[in-house]
């Protein structure tokens, strides 16, 4: 078990290089390698190719992060403050939500959305960096629809905007 305080760091970590568009390594740099990196995006994989599928390893977190890239672009993104996150302390996992302004990069189309991140914190157990806690888990509850829509380009239409 640790604590908080302790918890907060690898998670904001992550956080930070998801909003600012951090490069890959970075991005990288904040999962453990071993126990290996896990992330799941719900959602149904029709919809969007990071969806419904669990990417494991450093390479599954390249996978995933290349082809939300390929398919999404974000504009602003900012989380709720850290005093409204939930974490617990005995499961090392931190709840949190937040909010961006997403763009279809295909179709160009622009919504905001809100989503929910849970992350799994553990201690990195090998390398350089053997005791340092890490993401271990991140899973992501988002606008499936919304994004899926906007990658067609009918996202104004399905809002009735047309």
């Amino acid at each position: 078990m640790a604590p908080r305080a302790f918890l907060l760091p690898p998670t904001q970590s992550l956080c930070k290089a998801f909003s600012t568009s951090a490069p890959l390594e970075t991005l990288l740099s904040t999962f453990t390698t071993c126990p290996p990196p896990q992330i799941h995006e719900h959602g149904l994989p029709c919809l969007a190719p990071f969806l419904g599928r669990t990417f494991t390893g450093r390479d599954g977190v390249t996978e995933y992060v290349t082809l939300l890239n390929e398919s999404l672009g974000i504009e602003k993104m900012e989380f709720d403050d850290v005093g409204e996150w939930v974490v617990d302390t005995e499961s090392m996992v931190v709840c949190l939500r937040g909010g961006a302004k997403f763009v279809a990069k295909r179709s160009g189309e622009r919504w905001d959305e809100r989503f929910m991140y849970r992350i799994s914190v553990a201690e990195e157990q090998g390398g350089n960096s053997k005791g340092v806690l890490k993401v271990r888990e991140y899973e992501v509850w988002a606008d499936t629809g919304a994004a899926y829509l906007a990658m067609r380009g009918e996202l104004e239409r399905g809002l009735g905007r047309e």
